[in-house]
């Protein structure tokens, strides 16, 4: 079993740095709002892949420390921005990813420590964090554009018991033009849903409802639609929340979510608050802009962001204190490749707040890095 862990400390900040991997493969984590450690027993589940545009590549686990790393499994659907998205079961006796065969996009799981193995036919997005479920939604681009104008009755998010692979549809494309402010405008427009996450208790899904970047200026169906909307988990009660910018998260107390969007007539998006029940706003912080991928720590007391500036190659992660209204830096590094195509930071809360988890690119590869707070 590998170790390739070794520790470095931040030039600028002082603070020691755990680099997990190094290897001349890519190792990449889901997401800023998919925790890759194992609330169990601690393992960490990602992704590694050749190159930015391999489809295929290993599912690996690795001790907190990033020891016994060994890899479990094989996906068909990487992605540079997000591996498989790796992620654990609830119980910590099954790590599930993306996989596809042929055109059929498949949830392939493997049990690390039997070796056992296993898939539903579905799209992995998001595990309900108290119960064995998967937040997916329907890929408008496995479909012709005109499909996508005609199949509003049938697209849309959807719930799957992770036991069975049984899905039960929550929303249909027609249930969210129907509650729009827009809804006539809208009607005929090519729409989609992305997004899927569920709250921190696991009662509800918030999800994106939207037609930017691949259709709103190719169809001159602007101003684009770019709407949060929640549903409860059983289906019921459909809320429109509003418009926002970028980078939508669950606030930890399951009644706000946090965005980079516009405030109150400000110049630039801030990082806003709206509650979900009544659409109020208001400002998380007003000690920086909203920009990255801003994430909650558990305890809802600070918020890590990522800054990038791609002319400069330079990058630091920041440190919100939600109730001093201040931030400290964390690190400061410099990027390869920051785009989709490239690596994405995505820093990510451990689920008890000890840890923050994120990718760094400063020797030319992803690689997975880890501070301790």
């Amino acid at each position: 079993m590998a170790h390739e862990a070794h520790t470095v400390q931040d030039k600028n900040t002082g603070r020691s740095i755990l680099q997990l991997t190094n290897y001349i493969q890519r190792s990449v984590h889901g997401y800023y709002d998919l925790p890759p450690w194992s609330v169990i027993h601690g393992r960490i589940a990602f992704s590694r892949m050749d190159a930015p545009d391999s489809k295929t590549g290993d599912i690996c686990v690795m001790d907190a420390d990033g020891g016994n790393l060994r890899t479990v499994a094989t996906s068909r659907v990487m992605s540079p921005n997000d591996g498989a998205m790796a992620q654990w079961a609830v119980d910590g006796s099954r790590i599930y990813f993306k996989d596809r065969d042929g055109d059929q996009r498949l949830i392939g799981w493997v049990n690390p420590d039997t070796g056992e193995t296993g898939s539903h036919v579905g799209d992995l997005r998001m595990i309900r964090p108290t119960g064995h479920a998967n937040a997916h939604f329907t890929h408008h681009g496995d479909y012709a554009h005109d499909d996508v104008v005609g199949l509003k009755d049938i697209h849309g998010m959807f719930i799957q018991d992770l036991d069975t692979g049984d899905s039960q549809q929550l929303a249909t494309l027609a249930d969210c033009v129907a509650i729009h402010p827009r809804r006539d405008e809208i009607a005929n427009w090519h729409l989609y849903i992305k997004h899927t996450k569920w709250s921190p208790d696991g009662t509800r899904v918030m999800f994106v409802f939207t037609n930017e970047i691949h259709f709103d200026k190719l169809y001159d169906e602007l101003p684009r639609v770019k709407d949060m909307y929640v549903v409860n988990a059983d289906g019921s009660d459909l809320k429109r929340v509003g418009e926002f910018g970028n980078h939508p998260l669950w606030h930890p107390n399951g009644q706000e979510i946090l965005t980079n969007s516009p405030f109150d007539g400000e110049g630039g998006n801030k990082l806003v608050l709206t509650d979900v029940d009544t659409g109020k706003e208001r400002l998380a912080t007003a000690s920086m802009k909203g920009i990255g991928h801003p994430s909650f720590s558990p305890d809802g007391k600070h918020i890590v962001v990522d800054v990038v500036d791609n002319k400069t190659k330079a990058a630091q992660l920041e440190l919100v204190n939600v109730e001093a209204n201040t931030t400290e830096t964390l690190i400061e590094t410099t990027v390869t490749d920051h785009s989709h195509a490239g690596t994405h930071m995505h820093p990510v809360w451990r689920q008890d707040g000890s840890q923050i988890l994120y990718a760094s690119d400063v020797s030319g590869i992803s690689q997975l890095c880890v501070l301790d707070m």
